[in-house]
């Protein structure tokens, strides 16, 4: 296979592409888990456990996978999550990610952790976005977040 983002056909390819652009530590980053990243190893057991009943000769081309996601209508019931330092990955990570949801029609969710602020997604966007919001000590910085 080609090792362009044409030629990706699933995650692992995505994965080996992203290793081979991104700089080693930030990589290491976003691959790992926190602490003895046992919760990590757990979920990806997990997720390996799940499989899918492929359906094949079925006319797909009325299925409708929209839902409603807090309140808001999606394309597909996903989001994107947040990811801090997401602008450490691609250059303005976070509104770039922002535009492919609302593209695609799906919710973002941007990161207190993140490169890029609330003001430079927001003015790129025009649909409201979540916030994950971490609770620090400094309640005056939280507000201020807010």
């Amino acid at each position: 296979r080609g090792r362009g983002l044409a030629n990706a056909c699933c995650v692992e390819d995505l994965r080996a592409l992203a290793k081979a652009r991104v700089p080693k530590p930030f990589w290491e980053y976003v691959e790992s888990g926190s602490w003895t990243q046992s919760t990590l190893e757990r979920n990806t057991s997990d997720f390996a456990d799940i499989l899918f009943r492929q359906k094949i000769l079925k006319d797909i081309g009325e299925r409708d996978v929209s839902s409603e996601l807090a309140g808001q209508h999606c394309s597909m019931p996903v989001a994107l999550s947040p990811c801090g330092f997401g602008g450490m990955m691609f250059a303005n990570g976070e509104v770039e990610a922002a535009l492919a949801a609302e593209k695609f029609g799906v919710p973002f969710a941007l990161s207190t952790m993140s490169i890029g602020s609330i003001e430079d997604v927001a003015a790129a966007t025009s649909k409201p976005f979540w916030f994950q919001l971490y609770v620090m000590r400094d309640r005056g910085f939280v507000s201020d977040l807010i």
